[in-house]
């Protein structure tokens, strides 16, 4: 940087570090929030608005009257943000918990999430504001540079969150990287005159780092009936063990009565709070009976790709069967198939031993956009989503599906991410099961999706749909999405 004074430079490494600070604070509660709320367009909006909010109201407070100081004061006052900012993440870390999974009111915890994120946002505005001041004698154009070097910060902290911290070492290091960045901050800033201050300020920083890596705070408020838990990029993978009278309730859902309660400890195993599988002899039926019912319609020798289902249940109730050619299972990331090693061994030993079965870790629109195999079935989870939630469930990506299903091949869907519309724009012929031997809840939720009408031999167990997916049900537009269950309330009903 031509024409930079020599004493800029610590002023432009501070702005960058705080530039870190700030965006791995947003992303991070960005993600703990919609843990709670749901990955969807409002959620999103909210979190971003909320931060650009509090960017745009932290530089205006950098103008007024109390901000206007010498540029030896703005360093000092930018120091003692950053000061502020180690105390905020040791007080979002030692708070978060509670608010996650304890707190009863939603608009409380809507709310503390939307002040966490105003507050580091407000900080970095303001803080901007003071190194305008600091900057400014030098010339217009450094403000353009600390522009700049504070986008750069915001960059490398978004990439360090997204690739590095999260997916390798989870959330706690996001929150340990955003506590030596802000003590980074405020070094920077300093003079060879405050060394006692950089002092106190790096045993402040190495004190939140502690608290963090012992993190007391989850101990005593982490929910006791959480068996599993892991990040991963895609959301928070963890396994429940849910109360007695919620799973109870649960398997007479899915069970319809059929199968009586097995006792024991009943999990449901979540991404993003979302359900994924219970471990519930009624849901092992249903998928058993999904696998048979898919591989009669087709009546061959057939390619298989399952969409999710880390579980292994799904998986290794098609490989039962020697129709079964070959089975391609797509999960989205590592945690979800090491919780379903730990919880589900039996179907995930069979799955690895099984010379037919290919996992791969992949995305799943990644993998379907790419991929060059021919497929017989495809089987979409009823829970895998995107960040607006119907991704997964548009003309577009069904004609995605359609590039790589056999001339005569079927798609299946059980449960969420209906869209009814999409679903009949892209599929010439769409049938439930009305076979009584059939699970109750399949003929009720699956679908069966194909552009040929059924072989003669299997179509008097098959009616076509015509109408809503319920009879006197809605008819979902393609921005609506059905979602069976309790919704969010699960992780703390369950």
């Amino acid at each position: 940087m031509g024409g930079v004074m020599p004493g800029s430079i610590r002023v432009f490494l501070a702005v960058f570090f705080a530039g870190v600070f700030s965006l791995i604070l947003e992303l991070s509660l960005l993600r703990e929030f919609v843990y709670i709320f749901g990955s969807t367009a409002r959620s999103n909006a909210v979190i971003i608005s909320v931060f650009l909010v509090g960017l745009a109201a932290g530089s205006y407070a950098g103008t007024l009257p109390h901000f206007r100081v010498s540029p030896d004061d703005a360093r000092v006052r930018f120091r003692q943000l950053q000061t502020l900012g180690i105390l905020y993440v040791f007080f979002l870390y030692a708070t978060k918990w509670y608010f996650i999974y304890h707190c009863q009111s939603p608009a409380l915890v809507y709310v503390y999430f939307l002040a966490m994120v105003l507050v580091p946002s407000f900080m970095s505005g303001l803080g901007y504001a003071l190194v305008v001041r600091i900057l400014h004698v030098h010339g217009e154009h450094m403000i353009t540079w600390l522009y700049g070097v504070s986008t750069l910060g915001s960059v490398i902290g978004g990439l360090a969150h997204g690739l590095l911290l999260v997916p390798l070492w989870g959330m706690r290091s996001a929150y340990l990287t955003a506590t030596l960045a802000a003590a980074l901050a405020g070094w920077s800033m300093g003079t060879a005159e405050d060394k006692r201050r950089q002092v106190l300020g790096w045993l402040l920083a190495a004190a939140v780092v502690l608290a963090i890596v012992a993190d007391p705070f989850r101990r005593f408020m982490y929910s006791p009936r959480v068996l599993f838990s892991q990040d991963s990029e895609f959301g928070i993978v963890e396994v429940w063990r849910l109360k007695e009278d919620y799973a109870r309730l649960s398997n007479e859902r899915i069970g319809s009565g059929r199968h009586p309660f097995p006792g024991g400890t009943v999990i449901d195993m979540k991404v993003n709070n979302v359900h994924q599988s219970y471990n519930l002899p009624a849901d092992r039926y249903i998928h058993e009976d999904w696998a048979r019912t898919s591989l009669d319609i087709v009546g061959r020798k057939a390619k298989v790709l399952l969409l999710g289902y880390a579980s292994g249940v799904t998986a290794s109730a098609y490989l039962d069967y020697p129709q079964t050619e070959r089975l391609d299972i797509t999960e989205n990331c590592d945690p979800i198939i090491a919780a379903g090693r730990r919880f589900f061994p039996h179907e995930y030993a069979r799955v690895m031993s099984d010379p037919r079965a290919r996992l791969v870790v992949d995305d799943f629109r990644g993998y379907v956009r790419f991929a060059r195999e021919k497929y017989d079935i495809i089987a979409l989870d009823h829970s895998i989503q995107d960040p607006y939630q119907i991704g997964f469930f548009t003309t577009d990506f069904f004609r995605q599906l359609k590039d790589i299903l056999a001339e005569d091949g079927v798609v299946i869907l059980l449960g969420d991410g209906l869209s009814w519309n999409t679903t009949r724009l892209s599929f010439r012929h769409i049938y439930r099961n009305n076979n009584p031997a059939v699970e109750p809840f399949l003929q009720r939720r699956c679908l069966y999706l194909t552009d040929r009408p059924l072989r003669p031999a299997v179509s008097g167990d098959y009616k076509e749909v015509l109408d809503p997916p319920e009879p006197g049900g809605l008819v979902y537009s393609d921005d609506r999405v059905w979602r069976w269950g309790q919704g969010r309330g699960d992780a703390r009903a369950g």
